[in-house]
């Protein structure tokens, strides 16, 4: 077990940091084919996306890094489970959608898994970024000062 602060997040607050998102994907002018939550995590994500963004395909990538679904689990390695719709990724302007960036173990995964399908190009965008340095340029809903353990309303 860890021993952050747990910091409760509502769906009005993903509503928020979502729209902030998709505003910055805007203002960026970036072209989006395809969305693709890394699983669990980034679903939530990409669904507020896809509202909001014209014609884009979803393909699915599933990386599981917690030991459980407690709040303050412990993490281990991160372990590629399989990708979905992959034929949504070739040659296509990706968005990878993930939940938190933390040390961007399962981010590395989920990047290499999808370079494989030859993507035109990768974005990323995360509703927490505790990782402002190595993924200073993801799309970030908040960029964190210190570290918390985010409760997702979706989390009982």
């Amino acid at each position: 077990m860890t021993n952050y602060s747990i910091k409760n997040v509502s769906w009005d607050d993903i509503v928020k940091l979502s729209d902030k998102i998709v505003n910055e994907i805007n203002a960026r002018n970036l072209q989006i084919d395809t969305l693709v939550p890394i699983l669990r995590g980034g679903l939530p994500l990409s669904l507020l996306i896809t509202n909001r963004l014209k014609n884009v395909e979803t393909s699915c990538i599933q990386i599981r890094r917690s030991m459980s679904n407690d709040a303050n689990a412990d993490f281990g390695k991160p372990n590629f489970l399989g990708i979905t719709n992959s034929n949504q990724i070739v040659n296509k302007n990706v968005l990878i959608c993930e939940d938190i960036i933390d040390n961007g173990e399962s981010l590395n995964l989920a990047i290499k898994e999808i370079k494989k399908y030859n993507p035109k190009s990768i974005t990323i965008a995360t509703l927490f970024n505790f990782n402002k340095n190595k993924y200073k340029d993801a799309i970030s809903g908040v960029k964190m000062k210190e570290y918390y353990w985010i409760k997702f309303p979706w989390e009982v």
